[in-house]
């Protein structure tokens, strides 16, 4: 059973399936970089990792700020993800996975 499988029978899990979304998100960005530029980012500061993959992809880099924009709310903070986040990170996550096999 993968995890958003998961999610659609136990709701409580719904934080750890945003914070894989934005792991696979953030990985998925790395490719996009990698594939597109030659680099990815390095540092711990994500806004220079959007500013990197915006100019390798804007969309990308919309999507990569939709994701890291729930990172803390779902890693860490008290009141759980949204349904509505949730299937925004799914997209984002999704839309991310997409261009990275492109």
């Amino acid at each position: 059973m993968d995890a958003l499988q998961l999610v659609d029978e136990h709701y409580e899990v719904a934080d750890a399936v945003v914070t894989l979304c934005v792991h696979a998100g953030i990985a998925a960005s790395d490719a996009i970089c990698i594939s597109r530029l030659g680099q990815y980012a390095k540092g711990q500061d994500h806004n220079g990792a959007v500013a990197l993959l915006t100019t390798a992809d804007v969309a990308s880099g919309k999507h990569l700020t939709a994701l890291l924009s729930m990172k803390t709310r779902a890693g860490y903070g008290y009141n759980p993800v949204t349904a509505d986040q949730l299937k925004k990170a799914v997209r984002a996550m999704d839309a991310l996975l997409e261009r990275a096999r492109s």
